[in-house]
């Protein structure tokens, strides 16, 4: 599994230089107009900004109480989901193929709610944050089906390489989080059925989190 993500990894960015198609971000229009929140089209607008909340929600996955409590884990993982804020999945492939697949330490709740109460494990822990992130997921998606048009989508997904390289890491990053939350499961002793959750968009893991149990 861990060979299969550095591949990807690898491939992902040999695609993003050399195969993806359109305008380059130099001479591409919709690539500065969704820079500046610009664009008209609120499809364009929604993926775009789905893709910063998508670091958040891997945040909450992966730098939660839960995923401190593993003695053999020796790789931190807030470097990588703080790169992922500006990389989106080029960012957290890495992460994922230099990690061991599943940690065989058992969780230790007390020792973790311990760990949980300071600084960001806080509040990547806290309900609060997940229904915040919740809803502007569906706040935006429900804009873009009402305001969006599909088509216009997916014409720039062909005329800008910024859109193309875009939606396909929006993919990435949606399959990915199902590999997270199969392992934040297993750490947790929960039933590994919840990966499935992962291939519902941003709204999936953030019900995995919202429904836990403490």
């Amino acid at each position: 599994m861990r060979y299969m993500f550095g591949l990807l990894w690898v491939a992902f960015i040999a695609y993003a230089l050399f195969m993806a198609p359109g305008n380059s971000p130099a001479n591409d229009p919709i690539f500065k107009e969704l820079l500046t929140l610009q664009s008209r089209e609120p499809w364009l607008l929604t993926v775009f900004s789905w893709l910063g909340i998508f670091p958040a929600v891997y945040a909450c996955i992966l730098l939660r109480k839960s995923m401190t409590a593993s003695k053999r884990q020796r790789m931190p993982a807030w470097p990588f989901v703080l790169f992922s804020f500006g990389l989106g999945a080029f960012a957290l492939l890495p992460y994922f193929a230099l990690i061991s697949p599943f940690p065989t330490d058992v969780h230790d709740p007390e020792s973790s709610v311990k760990q949980s109460k300071r600084g960001v494990s806080r509040v990547a822990s806290h309900k609060l944050t997940h229904l915040i992130l919740l809803l502007l997921t569906l706040g935006s998606a429900l804009y873009a089906l009402i305001e969006g048009n599909s088509e216009r989508f997916v014409d720039a997904f062909y005329q800008s390489s910024f859109v193309h390289i875009m939606t396909i890491d929006f993919i990435v990053l949606t399959l990915l989080s199902t590999y997270a939350i199969c392992r934040d499961a297993r750490v947790n002793g929960r039933t590994t059925n919840w990966a499935w959750a992962g291939l519902l968009p941003l709204a999936g893991p953030l019900l995995y989190l919202l429904l836990e149990r403490k």
